[in-house]
């Protein structure tokens, strides 16, 4: 899957990362080391009423990291629900929230939800060679599973040079 490829290619912590650019905006949440065992719904609870805590307390990036948290648990839905909330409670984050919405989307199969998510994303400043990545690999898993490849051409519309150009190309 492209985007733990892409978590297990950052530096080795054991914290998940706020990212940001030169103007201190969120740029992207980055998971430095993954543990990949499931939680309990339970727990799940615990960690979306922790990151709302987290919000009240203007403690964004806390929350931010909170809910990559339970996408790296394969908690995909309760991911969606954090990241949602997290958009309502700090608008500045949109793109950050939509990308990450997005990634659990695709680990759900939903590969249409998905790309519509990191387009929001990419419509909010998030990290274009990044979201290159994901849409095209989004993309691509939609064709596979589908035979359908009108997000080839999707991803040909908001990426006319990006990396996967050539390969949008041959499924058309």
């Amino acid at each position: 899957m492209g985007l733990f490829d892409w978590f297990r290619k950052q530096a080795k912590k054991d914290v998940i990362e706020l990212k940001e650019d030169n103007n201190h905006r969120s740029v992207y949440a980055s998971l430095s080391k993954q543990n990949n065992k499931g939680i309990s719904p339970e727990e799940a609870q615990a960690m979306q009423a922790e990151i709302m805590e987290l919000l009240s307390n203007k403690d964004k990036k806390s929350a931010i990291n909170g809910a990559c948290l339970l996408l790296t648990k394969g908690e995909y839905e309760a991911c969606i629900t954090a990241f949602e909330s997290i958009m309502v409670a700090e608008p500045s984050e949109k793109g950050t929230c939509e990308n990450q919405i997005g990634a659990a989307y695709f680990f759900l199969g939903k590969y249409p939800e998905a790309i519509e998510h990191y387009l929001l994303s990419l419509d909010n400043g998030f990290d274009l060679e990044m979201l290159d990545y994901n849409v095209w690999e989004a993309a691509e898993e939609h064709h596979k599973t589908t035979g359908d490849n009108s997000y080839a051409k999707t991803y040909l519309e908001r990426f006319p040079s990006g990396e996967s150009r050539d390969a949008a190309m041959q499924l058309l």
